[in-house]
């Protein structure tokens, strides 16, 4: 069955008016396409409406709902930001006005509950940090003061008192900024980190520091001390505070319980905290409480990124836009096993038949390294389950949400611990299935994943019967050199340069895929975008060119394309490409990918290397 382009919507940058009202978002259907997308909730119900543009909307802008329907519509560019606000019109459309461009590299909106100003925006250059008032009229500065500002919350109603944290010389400290006179004023020394706030008490939810680790608790202006109740602190769990209804009475909770959320409420005033029933999936960042419903970003297996909503008395969940899973699309569902393996189990995230029994199987790697597979729609993973394949998506040591041991092994350790993992995970997979006329499993992996891929198909060549990688960097120390400063932040971090060798149980040596990549056997195929700024697409025509005389190698350069072109444009035939290389559809008789002439771009935009050249 196929899948329209429309169907397979997955929307970034959800965020909701002040009073959560109206929300807006960036839709991006299956062929890469980006609209501007507009959500209304009257009395319960969901209006969501597509929103054309005068000209291309890219990620990451922003979009920024006002009450009165109106969308402020934030545009990155080299050192500016161009602002447009997009008003309803009288035929159903809407009309774009730009206001105004802001020379700064960081800048920001957040919505405002006065219906006369659609927005504030938040810029920050040269160490100093201005927020502007957007009216008619165009941006009004109306408070500037050095160093930066983070997390920006109202503590009226009205939105004239903002709670802050204000960092200045790298020193952090939460504040209360008056909106009509500019004066900032700070909580008590100690008062933590500004989370959120309920306008209808004054009070903030901040978390601070203690011996015993960080734990949340509430500060209202004024307080020598946050209150720090133990019911909030005895969660198990990562927490993220969500929401707080518009009494102040009770606050929700997003607890990240390994691949899925779960959402917890607190009633304030007994202390008890209760879970609140929602279908297994993951819930976003962007969230809004109004009287008649708690709303929030949420994504299943089987239903693509969109608003759910829970009733006050929270007997209840469903989807804003008053669809349920979709019965009449192919989504098929997912689950959560856990594998054993070298150091404890893990847990991963698998779609398809039963993978004991499945004729194709794939091992898919995460990107990051500080990243997980979620139990929440994916369309890579979809496409792969509808074609028949069994997909496991294993979150393997270096994953978030398993705990700081979890995620810190591969510190100084890239490729150590997390290949161990994919390795037991490979011999496990291959012991149960234990069919011999079923192909071995495959491989598939992006950015990071894709480096750890193309390390587990180097290091049991005869074990894997195809990989597909996308965006593969060679080394941490290769990456290092070429990488932007954010990279490069990373790998400093994470210790990404150390080199591996006598220190692990293998022969692979030190992890650099030019030295590795002549030992895989598996038909290869890998994926570059030309305009990746992550993973600079170098990396990945060294790699053709060291693979020039392998039989079964495809290099595909995407002309265009950014990290992961899969979800740009072209993607969707990119992918059905992905899926046929996978399963032998395009391996000719012999072995051998079916090629064609050198390096000639198609329709798609992609760069084909034959097998006796590769790119230059």
């Amino acid at each position: 069955m196929n899948v329209a382009p429309d169907d397979m919507v997955h929307r970034v940058g959800l965020r909701f008016s002040a009073r959560g009202e109206r929300a807006a978002c960036l839709a991006i259907d299956g062929d890469g396409r980006i609209t501007v997308e507009a959500w209304s909730f009257e009395r319960g119900h969901a209006d969501v409406r597509r929103v054309d543009t005068a000209t291309a909307v890219v990620v990451p802008a922003q979009v920024i709902p006002a009450e009165d329907g109106r969308i402020v519509l934030l545009r990155p560019g080299s050192g500016t930001h161009e602002v447009t606000v997009m008003t309803p019109s009288d035929s159903g459309g809407h009309i774009e006005h730009r206001v105004a461009t802001v020379r700064a590299e960081g800048v920001r909106a957040f919505p405002s509950p006065d219906p006369a100003v659609p927005a504030m925006l938040v810029s920050c250059a040269d160490g100093r940090t201005v927020i502007r008032r957007l009216t008619d009229q165009g941006l009004e500065p109306i408070v500037g003061l050095p160093g930066t500002i983070t997390k920006e919350c109202r503590l009226t109603p009205d939105g004239r008192l903002l709670a802050a944290n204000h960092i200045v010389d790298g020193e952090r400290r939460a504040v209360a900024l008056d909106l009509t006179n500019g004066v900032v004023t700070p909580f008590a020394h100690d008062a933590g980190t500004v989370l959120l706030s309920s306008p209808a008490t004054g009070e903030v939810l901040v978390a601070v520091d203690t011996p015993d680790g960080v734990k949340l608790g509430w500060l209202t202006p004024g307080d020598a001390h946050a209150r720090l109740p133990g019911e909030l602190n005895d969660i198990e769990g990562v927490v993220l505070p969500l929401a707080v209804d518009p009494a102040g009475d009770r606050l929700a909770l997003k607890v990240t319980d390994g691949a899925r959320s779960r959402l917890l409420i607190h009633e304030r005033r007994t202390g008890r905290v209760r879970e609140q029933p929602i279908p297994p999936g993951v819930i976003g960042f962007a969230s809004a409480w109004t009287e008649d419903a708690l709303r929030f970003g949420y994504s299943t297996p089987t239903h693509p990124s969109g608003v759910l909503a829970v009733d006050p008395p929270g007997t209840a969940a469903e989807w804003a836009d008053g669809h349920d899973t979709p019965g009449t699309l192919p989504w098929g569902d997912a689950r959560l096993e856990r594998f054993d393996g070298p150091a404890g189990t893990m847990e991963a995230v698998v779609y398809g038949p039963d993978w004991r029994q499945s004729e194709h199987v794939l091992i898919a790697l995460h990107g990051g390294p500080e990243a997980a597979w979620e139990l929440s729609f994916d369309p890579t993973l979809q496409r792969f389950a509808r074609a028949g394949i069994s997909v496991i998506a294993p979150n393997q040591r270096g994953s978030t949400g398993y705990g700081a041991a979890h995620r810190a092994a591969i510190v100084d350790r890239w490729g150590g611990p997390d290949l161990a993992d994919v390795r037991h995970l490979l011999a496990t997979v291959d012991t149960a299935r234990h069919y011999p006329r079923h192909p071995a499993p495959m491989l598939f992996g992006a950015s990071y994943g894709a480096f750890l891929a193309l390390l587990a198909a180097a290091a049991d060549p005869p074990m894997w019967s195809s990989c597909v990688v996308v965006g593969p960097f060679l080394s941490g120390s290769r990456l290092y050199a070429d990488g932007s400063p954010a990279v490069r932040s990373l790998l400093d971090r994470l210790g990404g340069r150390t080199d591996l060798d006598d220190d692990l149980d293998d022969d692979l040596g030190p992890r650099d895929l030019l030295r590795l990549c002549p030992r895989i056997q598996a038909p290869l195929m890998v994926i570059h975008g030309e305009q990746d700024d992550v993973v600079p697409v170098e990396h990945s025509r060294a790699l053709a060119r060291r693979l020039a005389a392998h039989r079964r190698f495809v290099y595909r350069e995407i002309t265009g394309g950014k990290h992961y072109p899969l979800n740009g444009r072209g993607g969707g035939a990119l992918l059905d490409e992905v899926v046929d290389f996978l399963t032998g559809t395009r391996i000719g008789t012999h072995g051998e990918p079916v090629r064609s002439s050198p390096l000639h771009a198609d329709p798609a935009g992609h760069r084909e290397s034959p097998r006796a050249k590769a790119p230059r």
